[in-house]
């Protein structure tokens, strides 16, 4: 029974071990295929990255040092995992070109293009999928490219996603907190490496009954925040801009100084 079970066993490893080379095998023959990727640019030398489309916010960001900065929809400190996605997709490996006359640019999302994606003096106009490969339509000058569509997720993101999840700017430095007008010198620290779970945009005005916290910043600059909590989240609601930060309950306590009063 035992020399049975083996036998299943090594036969299952070898059937695993077929499929493996076989789909490394189709990876690789279809890399092997492709032509010179969307761009040669060196994402590294990029100071400006612009994204636009037709169905969603707008955005542009800066590099700032070593570090991203968003400059709208937010003046805000960015994740720069996040914008170093949206650098990516100038070396996406391209199927195929052709020339820009070849095509009518209005059938294929291109006139006005659907999306589009500028870093530095670099476009490229992202418009529909063919019905093929599922392959988007990108124009850069005057030849469209056929690639892969791995990236287009990155392009619709949400604005308030592509910010940096720390509830202070990074580098920032605290000098005074109050809660609900009480001084709490002692949470300086928690404050300064706070890392919200996530950030989205708040439409829900402030709440009376939440924590206020002000905290004034080295250069004078104040931020605001509420601490609210519901049945299934606590939040720090930021008023300027108007933004949610998701937090945990344990989150949450350590940033208030009672890590009780923060369960839900």
């Amino acid at each position: 029974m035992m020399k049975r079970a083996t036998r299943i066993n090594l036969i299952l490893i070898g059937i695993v071990a077929v499929l493996g080379l076989v789909t490394w095998w189709q990876v690789n023959r279809e890399v092997a295929q492709f032509e010179p990727p969307l761009s040669a640019l060196d994402p590294a030398t990029v100071k400006q990255v612009r994204v636009g489309c037709l169905q969603c916010v707008a955005r542009r960001f800066e590099r700032l040092g070593e570090h991203w900065q968003m400059r709208e929809p937010y003046d805000l400190p960015a994740d720069d995992a996040q914008v170093a996605r949206l650098l990516s997709i100038a070396a996406t490996p391209v199927r195929s070109r052709r020339a820009l006359t070849s095509l009518d640019a209005r059938k294929i999302g291109l006139a006005p293009a659907l999306l589009s994606l500028a870093l530095d003096n670099e476009h490229f106009d992202i418009g529909t999928t063919d019905a093929f490969h599922g392959d988007r339509f990108v124009r850069v000058g005057d030849t469209i490219a056929m690639v892969p569509d791995r990236f287009s997720p990155f392009l619709v993101a949400a604005p308030a996603s592509e910010l940096d999840r720390h509830l202070l700017p990074r580098g920032t430095v605290l000098a005074s907190l109050r809660i609900n007008d009480q001084d709490r010198t002692d949470l300086i620290d928690a404050w300064t490496v706070a890392v919200a779970e996530r950030i989205t945009a708040s439409s829900t005005p402030a709440d009376a009954a939440g924590t206020r916290i002000d905290l004034q910043l080295g250069d004078g600059a104040m931020i605001r925040y509420q601490i609210i909590r519901s049945a299934d989240r606590v939040v720090a609601r930021r008023s300027e801009p108007a933004l949610d930060y998701a937090l945990s309950a344990e989150q949450a306590g350590m940033l208030l100084g009672d890590a009780e009063a923060a369960t839900p």
